[in-house]
């Protein structure tokens, strides 16, 4: 088995568009995972490959003085995990693993110093996370390289679950128009659901706006029941 890490780099730990970076830094990894599965397959083909480190960091992480990051972070966060997920899902890589499971800032009480506080996938004070078997399909967008979005459909192997992953990189709002979702379920997580549970919607149009940093998933409606 071979291994290999990736991890957004932030410019700004105050600035959230300029975490707009985390997805071009992502695009420039997954053409390196094409490359180097390109070569396993011509030389091992047997090799198996993860993953196994995968995650975002901001500038200053372990120094106790810096500027704590504000909440839409965890949003660009996700949504940069998922737009991983969603790209590196259309290779054959065996295993995808997040980074380290808890991160902290300084915390004072328990005499803790700060430990890469942006790479934690739990909520240091709660204990609260952030928040198979179906195939990634061809999917298309009219969205120019993908700039503002990133789309993935999913379909189940006997085709009676059909589902779509949309990410908006962008700091500001994004209509999204997805023919054929309307009456279907739209989960959500953005910075108003927060650390909670994702928000559901069923969806009444076919125009879908995303707000800064959200990951949506669109289960459509069975095709018999599509208004």
């Amino acid at each position: 088995m071979i291994s290999y890490h990736f991890y957004a780099i932030g410019s700004s730990r105050i600035d959230p568009q300029s975490w707009e970076s985390f997805f071009s830094q992502l695009d420039t990894f997954t053409f390196e995972v094409e490359e180097i599965e390109e070569i396993r397959k011509i030389l091992s083909p047997e090799t198996r490959t993860t993953i196994d480190e995968l995650g975002v960091i901001l500038p200053d992480d372990n120094n106790p003085n810096a500027p704590l990051f504000p909440l839409v972070y965890w949003n660009a966060a996700a949504a940069l995990y998922a737009y991983a997920w969603g790209k590196i899902s259309r290779y054959d890589i065996n295993v995808v693993g997040h980074s380290q499971l808890v991160g902290y800032p300084q915390l004072p009480d328990l005499q803790l110093q700060p430990q890469y506080p942006s790479v934690a996938l739990l909520n240091w004070t709660t204990g609260e996370v952030d928040i198979n078997n179906d195939q990634a399909v061809t999917t298309r967008t009219s969205d120019i390289d993908n700039q503002n979005i990133f789309s993935q459909a999913f379909m189940s192997k006997n085709n009676n679950r059909r589902w779509v992953l949309i990410i908006n990189k962008r700091y500001t709002n994004v209509d999204v128009f997805l023919p054929g979702c309307t009456g279907g379920r739209m989960q959500i997580i953005n910075e108003a659901s927060g650390f909670g549970p994702a928000t559901e919607v069923t969806l009444t149009l076919s125009r879908i706006t995303l707000s800064p940093f959200a990951v949506a998933i669109v289960h459509m409606p069975a095709a018999e029941n599509k208004l």
